[in-house]
């Protein structure tokens, strides 16, 4: 079974059909006891609100204290061993997470999607910085990395 854990940070707009895109996913996988965990980073909007009419699990921060934060909040009230996460705005194709899945089960520590085409427009200035991470990413593990800071991933 898989848990998928969302940060999310106002975002009402979003959050009730990206939780609808991941039960539709994990009801096509047939993880049918799967589940969704949004965490709520302080939002001074109804994203919690929405994300759990929409069914998910919340969690909720009372103030924002950073994605990572997050990440690791929901990673920890995960229940199952095998998470994915992806971001609250539907930045990530929620319909790849099976086949990272699939990646981690044969035998990968970690899957991680890549974000291509109008997904994955930067502004001017991120466009070096970006290209400075993925040089210290892709030196020492020998591998290509084309989106090292993506927030699709699957691991246990």
């Amino acid at each position: 079974m898989i848990s998928v854990v969302v940060p999310a940070y106002n975002e009402e707009e979003a959050i009730a059909p990206t939780v609808a895109a991941i039960r539709a996913m994990l009801d096509g996988a047939g993880w049918t006891e799967g589940e969704i965990v949004v965490v709520d980073d302080g939002s001074t909007d109804a994203t919690a609100e929405r994300a759990a009419a929409a069914g998910a699990r919340v969690v909720r921060h009372p103030a924002n204290a950073g994605y990572g934060r997050s990440l690791k909040d929901g990673i920890l009230a995960a229940k199952h061993d095998l998470i994915a996460i992806t971001d609250a705005d539907g930045t990530y194709p929620i319909d790849r997470i099976p086949g990272l899945a699939a990646k981690v089960e044969a035998g990968f520590d970690m899957a991680v999607g890549a974000r291509q085409g109008e997904a994955y427009r930067e502004s001017a200035l991120k466009h070096p910085l970006r290209l400075l991470l993925r040089f210290l990413v892709e030196f020492p593990a020998g591998q290509k990395a084309p989106d090292p800071n993506s927030a699709s991933r699957v691991f246990r």
